[in-house]
């Protein structure tokens, strides 16, 4: 039987009877003061694996709260290397589960613990009314199962960076086989627009390039993505406005499809499932287009140079491979936009405008917007600090929800998808590698102004992309005339 960890909440009446029934091992969600229950745990789960029982768990601690894959929990990956380690249990297989689903009934309570709201407590009474919400119609579910990373000796418990790097492969892996799903691609090109809708037919010639491009890089497609099924397609996308989440206009010539502003937190879920496979061609799509509006010399070094600074400022967002690696991987990609990429790219203007032209339609806005001004929100809030004054996480957290909704009001920041705590967390973890998260004094609040005007920058230069991507809506062609 496969044995499950849950978290400790999960064991209320009648249920936790069951779930004990059926493999769940309920562990606290918090012990490190607890010497005695994680010695307990160790040896158990010891034991587990010496007889090879199989063992689960969530990577990430739980469900991510923004949709893509967040930094791994290294308790229970770390509990089972030590007790590999210290049985002698070879061939240890760490196999990503990968779950996608149509629509998540969660996905609503999720956007609203990232705008503040306190989690509600799981009960006898929640789990009735969970279920009473099974009834309505949530899509497909699809089990996407990645190679397994095998441990055939497991490092010592003092090795950090041994755990490190298995934890960093699991993840790769996984998100190397999250497959795109008619959900999120759809929400990936109706944020991208936003808060212009897109026609049926834009819709259809949209997703036809997203499909084509994905082909051409294997990258993993649900089957009514990669069937072409109209009535599969037609489904979900029925599906989906049952639900609330995309809109439909119907009254005109055209059906319309859109995005409300008030469901861009719960889109941007099913966006961020997506966003990794879309990472490389973004960062090549907005250090282009920064190029085109700068006097930058020699476009070659400066190309790079952006995307590396786009790597280092979304470090705490994604995962990364050495940065030599990611390079060839960025060549990789151009070479499949236009194999004279390097000579356009040496020729200056007119080579970069060539190049972006060969991108259309471009997505990195769609990627990496919301990241960039949820920081900006932040380091609006640090660089207005006054002198001497030390940062406070829970209190920039809390003024950060403020400021970020009254940003959205004043059109500072394009989307409420903007506003959450993990963004602004992940925002504040950059400033303080950068350094900039210390007392502020002269320096550190000069440092920290001139991080806001570059992300403020970053968000103008993805406002031109969408803009660009806008005038090209009527005239993208159909599926198999384009460009990759």
């Amino acid at each position: 039987m496969l044995h499950l960890f849950g978290g400790a909440n999960l064991d209320f009446a009648i249920m936790g009877e069951f779930y004990r029934r059926s493999g769940m091992i309920f562990v606290r969600r918090s012990f490190q003061d607890q010497p005695v229950y994680k010695l307990v745990l160790r040896h158990y789960i010891a034991w587990l694996l010496a007889k090879r029982f199989p063992l689960s768990w969530a990577f990430e601690g739980t469900r991510s709260r923004l949709g893509k894959l967040m930094p791994p929990k290294y308790g229970l990956m770390k509990y089972v290397l030590d007790a590999a380690h210290a049985t002698g249990t070879q061939g240890v297989h760490f196999v990503p589960f990968v779950t996608s689903f149509d629509l998540i009934l969660d996905v609503e309570e999720y956007a609203a613990e990232q705008t503040g709201r306190v989690k509600k407590a799981e009960s006898l009474g929640w789990f009735v009314g969970y279920m009473r919400n099974l009834k309505k119609p949530s899509g497909r579910i699809r089990l996407d199962i990645g190679k397994p990373i095998v441990i055939e000796n497991a490092p010592g418990p003092e090795d950090k960076r041994a755990l490190e790097r298995i934890a960093f492969s699991v993840a790769v892996e996984a998100n190397r086989v999250t497959p795109l799903t008619v959900s999120s691609v759809m929400c990936l090109i109706l944020l991208g627009t936003a808060p212009r809708g897109v026609t049926a037919a834009e819709l259809l010639a949209t997703i036809g390039a997203v499909k084509e491009w994905a082909q051409a890089r294997g990258v993993r497609l649900s089957k009514e993505l990669e069937s072409a099924d109209d009535r599969a397609l037609s489904a979900t996308v029925d599906t989906l406005v049952e639900s609330g989440l995309l809109t439909r206009y119907e009254a005109g010539s055209e059906n319309v499809y859109s995005i409300d502003p008030a469901k861009h937190p719960m889109a941007s879920y099913y966006r961020n499932i997506i966003v990794h496979h879309f990472l490389d061609r973004a960062m090549i799509e907005i250090a282009l287009f920064q190029l085109r509006d700068a006097d930058s010399g020699d476009a070659t070094a400066a190309f790079w140079a952006q995307v590396d600074r786009l790597r280092d400022l979304f470090k705490f967002e994604f995962f990364y491979p050495p940065r030599d690696e990611h390079h060839a991987a960025i060549e990789a990609e151009l070479e499949r936009i236009d194999p004279t990429w390097a000579k356009r790219l040496a020729s200056g203007d007119r080579g970069v405008a060539q190049l972006i032209r060969r991108c259309q339609p471009v997505v990195g806005h769609a990627v990496l917007l919301s990241f960039a001004e949820a920081y900006s929100v932040v380091a609006d809030l640090l660089s207005r600090a006054a002198p001497g004054e030390a940062v406070d996480d829970k209190a920039i957290e809390a003024a950060a929800l403020a400021e970020g909704k009254q940003a959205y009001l004043l059109r500072r920041i394009s989307s409420e998808a903007a506003i959450g705590k993990l963004l602004f967390a992940n925002g504040l973890s950059l400033m303080r590698h950068m350094g900039l998260a210390e007392p502020a004094t002269p320096d550190i609040l000069a440092a920290r102004r001139a991080l806001l005007m570059e992300l403020r920058g970053l968000a103008n230069v993805m406002e031109t992309m969408r803009l660009s991507t806008l005038a090209l809506a009527d005239r993208l062609p159909p599926p198999g005339e384009g460009h990759a």
